[in-house]
């Protein structure tokens, strides 16, 4: 997920919302609770990625909020030789509220403004949200995440009527082999 870390008029807003209302999660203008997101995620599902060509499977994020605000991100996968590909970097806000994220990695060319955007977030299971659907750089990157390796298919067609809200072809998604089979899937 190394860039996965990395990005729609009144229709989409009006489905959003409609969607919301009905499944409990936060779609597109809503607040994100960052405590709530903080934490491993599971990829479950993505679109197409030259830059995650290199991974297998068991493909995981882990966002800590430091005490100065800071957001540490830890992104791992399962390569095909049985290593790992592990990848550290730091996020910021962009704007208000915590939906849109610019996220650093050392090898990552620097980019301006956000290029991961929280689009909708499944309701809260205790006191994380289970599941999210983010939207990278670039045309048509998108990624289905929860706090699980798998998930129910109700869960999934949330996931993915979110991800269709907000503007991205689910059926471009390819499912990630999970759990991870080369580490032990922890937050950092």
């Amino acid at each position: 997920m190394k860039r996965t870390i990395l990005q729609a008029a009144a229709l989409v807003a009006l489905t959003t919302t409609a969607f919301a209302q009905e499944t409990g999660s936060t779609g597109a203008g809503e607040a994100i609770e960052p405590e709530a997101y903080a934490g491993l995620w599971y990829e479950i599902a993505r679109t197409p990625a030259p830059f995650q060509d290199q991974c297998d499977g068991g493909v995981t994020a882990s966002y800590v909020i430091e005490e100065d605000g800071a957001i540490g991100v830890v992104n791992r996968c399962d390569l095909p030789d049985g290593t790992v590909n592990s990848v550290e970097g730091t996020a910021e806000t962009v704007g208000d509220g915590f939906r849109r994220l610019k996220v650093d990695f050392p090898q990552s060319p620097e980019e301006e403004g956000a290029n991961y955007v929280i689009e909708a977030v499944g309701p809260k299971e205790g006191d994380q949200y289970a599941w999210a659907v983010v939207r990278g750089p670039g045309e048509g990157f998108g990624w289905i995440l929860a706090r699980s390796p798998d998930v129910s298919e109700e869960v999934r067609a949330e996931a993915e009527a979110a991800m269709q809200a907000a503007g991205l072809d689910p059926a471009r998604l390819s499912n990630t082999a999970q759990p991870p089979q080369n580490y032990e899937a922890e937050g950092h």
